[in-house]
């Protein structure tokens, strides 16, 4: 796995962790409450957003003092640490833009929808509003240098926040206007974009994108108008990583400008992106559909073109997120997931809630196997189980074994977990800590070694038989061919560099109940694939 985030050392960083509410910034309470909050959720990262009316109360005069006041706060608490620049672009709105800004609308210009009237949301084509939020993020980037660049406590800068225009498809400024009969940029040729049905007879934005050809207009200037911000931080800092992120594009009819906002950097653009704005390390995806189908659709018009899946937003609540999260981790080769609104995870005694409890052993069982993500991620080597709706069991066939998942909710097989002493620890803090829907991510380190970190069932090895094998069913009925024969069965995780390290040896009626796991651990599997062999004696 390749990843943008690297700690002071270089080494790489799995980032999991919440975002703080879009305001919470300079309320120390609230940050103080999120901190708290990615402790408990397992996570090592929290982002929080940088305001530009803030830093720059009046045109010229900067104030960076909050922004020193959050690292120094993040870094004394051993996390890590995201700024999102809210600038003249949130949401598709211009909310966080100074008053100085927002009053002279002269010289900031409004985007103007079809009917001619203004919209409430600044056009990527007043190149003044682009510069004035140049300077402001280039005095953000030098204060982060400054303050930061020693102990590496900010991992990357996200610029703006889910930018494009919405409820319209561009801007229809006399100016927007002058930039669109201009037709398409030489950047821009082999681009295709699927489903326009362009006749490609031109070169107008109509003839190279059909039906997207406004969308395919905005997602270029607003890349070009990013660039010019990003392009500038990036001089002045090049070691740290700057990021987007963006409303999803798998959503309802996947029109831009009617189903999410037009211009920004969704699934169906992400090439137009990346050649306007070549300054970005990662295009990230806010992903709210809980529902698996939308989920995994996202992860995979992301996770395409050298773009690594980088999910700055999602849920943090709920058995949906705690199945997709692990499929974008071990499916989708995420580099990170953050869930958002980390304050509100805690109940009023500061716990977190019953609601994100699931999710957070997730991000637990991710954490502990984020080692062996990092190194072998995208290969064979790594899998995944999660339990559909109604689901008793799930077969997984390798090369030596049949592996079959069975799930604790739904079958009985599943749930004879109380022998082993840490568990019973374990159901004491929690007595719901297997009921829930079962979960895994997988390395198999050889045909015969497995580790396995989740929750909700209990798994069981049967050796697959020799093809030449003239008795299968001494293999097949043999008790020897499963787990009771392991070489070991260990309970323990792994250091950041890939070590294994033991915590605890299963044996004797710790193994009859198969390979059952639990959030906080990683459980090892090592296999006697000898053992059910036939020998004459």
């Amino acid at each position: 796995m390749e990843t943008i985030f690297k700690d002071k050392t270089g080494k790489p960083v799995y980032v999991l962790g919440l975002q703080a509410h879009n305001s919470s910034n300079g309320c120390w309470e609230m940050i103080d409450r999120s901190i708290s909050a990615v402790k408990q959720y397992h996570g090592n990262t929290l982002e929080v957003p940088v305001y530009w009316y803030q830093i720059e109360p009046e045109e010229g005069r900067f104030d960076l003092n909050m922004v020193r006041t959050l690292i120094k706060k993040v870094r004394e608490n051993e996390l890590y640490l995201i700024i999102l620049w809210f600038g003249f672009s949130k949401n598709a709105d211009l909310t966080y833009m100074p008053e100085w800004a927002k009053k002279d609308t002269a010289r900031f210009r409004l985007a103007v929808g079809p009917d001619g009237g203004v919209v409430p949301m600044m056009s990527v084509h007043c190149e003044e509003t682009i510069e004035a939020d140049k300077r402001a993020f280039m005095e953000l980037i030098s204060c982060i240098k400054a303050e930061d660049e020693a102990e590496r406590t900010v991992l990357a800068v996200q610029v703006e926040n889910e930018v494009g225009y919405y409820p319209i498809d561009r801007c229809y400024s006399k100016k927007a206007q002058e930039d669109f009969d201009k037709g398409v940029p030489e950047e821009l040729n082999g681009v295709e974009l699927e489903g326009s049905d362009a006749s490609q007879n031109g070169n107008s934005w109509y003839d190279r994108f059909g039906r997207y050809a406004h969308e395919a207009f905005s997602s270029w200037y607003f890349a070009k108008a990013i660039e010019k911000i990003a392009s500038a931080g990036k001089a002045l800092y090049p070691a740290l990583p700057l990021c987007m992120n963006t409303i999803v594009g798998e959503v309802r009819q996947q029109i831009g400008g009617q189903s999410y906002s037009s211009g920004a950097p969704v699934g169906r653009v992400l090439e137009i992106w990346q050649k306007g704005a070549p300054s970005i390390a990662a295009f990230g995806a806010d992903i709210y559909q809980e529902h698996k189908s939308g989920y995994l659709a996202t992860c995979e018009s992301h996770a395409r073109l050298g773009n690594p899946l980088f999910i700055p937003e999602t849920g943090t609540g709920g058995e949906g997120f705690a199945i997709n999260h692990i499929h974008a981790a071990a499916d989708y080769n995420a580099i990170g997931i953050c869930g958002f609104g980390a304050e509100s995870t805690l109940d009023g005694n500061g716990r977190l809630t019953e609601a994100s409890q699931k999710v957070a052993d997730t991000m637990e069982i991710i954490r502990s196997m984020s080692p062996m993500l990092q190194k072998y991620g995208g290969t064979e080597k790594i899998f995944c189980v999660t339990q559909e709706e109604f689901q008793k069991l799930a077969y997984v066939k390798r090369k030596l074994y049949h592996i079959t998942f069975y799930f604790t909710t739904l079958n009985e097989k599943g749930r004879p977990l109380g022998k082993n002493l840490r568990v019973c620890g374990k159901l004491a803090e929690n007595p719901d800590a297997f009921n829930q829907r079962g979960r895994a991510v997988i390395y198999e380190a050889s045909p015969s070694e497995y580790y396995i970190a989740g929750v909700g069932f209990t798994a069981r090895f049967l050796k697959r038989t020799d093809p030449e094998d003239p008795f299968p069913g001494r293999t097949l009925y043999s008790r020897a061919a499963t787990e009771l024969s392991a070489l070991t069965i260990e309970e323990g995780h792994f250091t950041r560099d890939g070590e294994w390290v033991c915590e605890f040896v299963r044996r004797g009626d710790e193994i009859d109940c198969g390979a059952f796991v639990y959030p906080g651990i990683v459980l090892r599997v090592k296999l006697n694939p000898d053992a059910a062999t036939y020998v004459e004696w």
